[in-house]
């Protein structure tokens, strides 16, 4: 049997066994689609941090689809920086 771990943003504590491979592998699709993934070898990442990069893969997302980018004097312009 394998095993997922998933760190939620509530004191909510559940335990699940699944048993039909097919069930498994779309509720395996369905995080992968929704979840940010973190590596169980990589330095655990703060809220803060996993929030920034989910908005960076929202950013990216949006590129893509318009191809629409900024240069780094409009962006400093846009945050005052």
């Amino acid at each position: 049997m394998g095993q997922i771990i998933i760190d939620l943003p509530s004191r909510i504590k559940r335990h699940y066994r699944l048993e039909n491979e097919e069930s498994a592998a779309a509720i395996l699709a369905q995080l992968e689609e929704n979840a940010f993934v973190v590596k169980s070898n990589s330095t655990r990442l703060t809220a803060e941090d996993e929030a920034d990069i989910r908005a960076a893969h929202v950013a990216k997302e949006e590129y893509l689809r318009t191809g629409e980018s900024y240069s780094v004097d409009e962006l400093r312009a846009e945050f005052n920086v």
